[in-house]
């Protein structure tokens, strides 16, 4: 599984997501710019002693990863999409991208992919979820069509 942030803005997101992806096995892809130095305290926080599990790629733009992983399956992840997250089936070599916090992904990309665009329900006076819980939603619904391939049943919460 491979989960893509376009422009992330905020460190502790970004760690946050990353201790994620070191606990379930996915690829994390940060496209520039950032927002934040990636040796920046709070992402480094965020992530706790996790780096070493996780496989960061730093891309310089999203049509450079978008070529990287041609023939992949992409998902554009945003509030705007037609569809529920649990209306499509994953394959644990799926693509979920997100958008960077203060403006989500870009509209081209949305208009572009309009049938590959994901959302999570929530009350229409919501704008958004945090990132780094959408994220994890996602993922671990991707996690759970698949039978939780290779994670350990005894994992814990905290």
């Amino acid at each position: 599984m491979h989960i893509v942030l376009v422009e992330p803005e905020i460190p502790g997101n970004t760690g946050n997501i990353s201790r994620l992806c070191a606990a379930i096995g996915a690829e994390l892809h940060l496209v520039k710019p950032l927002g934040f130095s990636i040796d920046d305290k709070h992402l480094k926080r965020a992530g706790l002693d996790y780096w070493h599990l996780v496989k960061v790629h730093v891309h310089e733009s999203f049509v450079e990863m978008q070529k990287l992983y041609c023939g992949y399956s992409f998902y554009y992840c945003s509030t705007k999409a037609p569809y529920s997250y649990s209306e499509k089936a994953y394959t644990m070599d799926d693509v979920f991208v997100f958008g960077k916090e203060t403006a989500g992904l870009p509209e081209h990309l949305l208009e572009t992919y309009h049938e590959d665009c994901i959302r999570i329900p929530m009350i229409e006076e919501a704008r958004s979820l945090n990132l780094s819980n959408a994220v994890a939603i996602i993922a671990y619904e991707a996690l759970r069509q698949n039978d939780f391939p290779e994670l350990c049943a005894a994992g814990s919460i905290v």
